[in-house]
């Protein structure tokens, strides 16, 4: 009764945030800053400071707490505060869009999308109520490479505006893209319940195509230990973008994929700890990030975690999931 109770208000603020912008910019309902394109981020403010208080997982529990705080002040509570053109959280974002390159090539794309991002934050907060909702398999698997769509359409534009910039189809062309584009991205909130808390990210994000493609390249992977794999399957099951983990450690010792965002579930659900982030400092002679328990780094390590599992009862047994 209670997990019901949480989505239903998780919802409601997926709702919230979705009526703000509509309020805005086309239905006009109230003029008010509650109820503005800042909805988004005032939603996430009070589900994060939720999002921390329940959190166990202590990696999982430090990125919300930092991704609350910077959406409240640099997303927020500056652009309110200063009633500056310059600040506002649309122009934001694009002026770091450069730098984002950069520290994600040395850093993955969690650099973003895990710490400081409206559209991840709103399902880092109000949405992980619907973490397990994921939908897994092959065949949605390959459907990630659908996000490279809008990043093209996105690379049309560019090039209208660089060529074009005073043509009334380059205009044309960015409303219309901006407007369809918000209706899929306020869709892909609605469906959550079905299609799972990562949806947007995994199929449509165009900046996700293009992070996901610089940490490709860069520094950034999970390094897996597959003398400690037990073959458990949590890492399977609690990544909320529907990446075969276990599946990729398997074939290549480590996962480097354009499509993690970082959210450390696979690392901090990993029973014998055999998942560990790597990026730059790795090659600096530095712990790219301490595990979150120090276990004994035995191969008897992973039998006893295997017998202990097969042995618990169903009750227990969801604590490694």
């Amino acid at each position: 009764m209670q997990m019901k109770w949480v989505k239903l208000l998780s919802y409601a603020g997926f709702v919230y945030a979705i009526l703000g912008y509509y309020n805005q910019y086309y239905l006009h309902w109230l003029d008010s800053i509650w109820l503005s394109g800042y909805s988004i981020e005032i939603a996430i403010v009070p589900f994060g400071l939720w999002r921390i208080a329940v959190e166990k997982v202590r990696y999982v529990r430090i990125r919300v707490a930092v991704l609350t705080f910077l959406v409240a002040t640099i997303w927020l509570a500056f652009p309110l505060l200063t009633h500056s053109a310059f600040l506002d959280h649309h122009v934001i974002g694009s002026t770091w869009f450069f730098a984002y390159l950069g520290i994600i090539f040395l850093f993955g794309r969690r650099a973003d999308c895990g710490w400081n991002c409206t559209c991840v934050g709103i399902r880092d907060t109000a949405g992980d109520a619907f973490s397990k909702s994921t939908l897994r398999g092959e065949r949605f698997w390959r459907l990630r490479h659908v996000k490279w769509i809008p990043l093209a359409l996105i690379l049309i534009y560019l090039f209208l505006w660089a060529f074009y910039p005073r043509a009334s189809f380059t205009w044309q062309y960015e409303s219309i893209f901006g407007q369809v584009f918000m209706v899929i991205f306020s869709a892909s909130l609605l469906v959550v319940p079905v299609t799972g808390n990562r949806n947007y990210c995994r199929f449509l994000c165009p900046y996700g195509a293009l992070y996901g493609l610089v940490g490709r390249l860069g520094f950034c992977k999970i390094e897996a230990d597959r003398e400690k794999c037990i073959d458990c399957g949590a890492c399977d099951r609690n990544c909320e973008m529907g990446i075969p983990v276990s599946s990729l450690v398997k074939e290549h010792g480590q996962v480097k994929v354009s499509d993690c965002v970082g959210c450390g579930r696979c690392v901090s659900m990993c029973p014998t700890k055999a998942l560990e982030f790597r990026d730059v400092r790795s090659y600096l002679k530095r712990p790219a990030s301490r595990r979150l328990e120090n276990l004994p780094p035995h191969k008897e390590q992973g039998n006893r975690c295997r017998d202990m599992m097969a042995q618990a009862p169903l009750g227990e047994q969801a604590r490694w999931t």
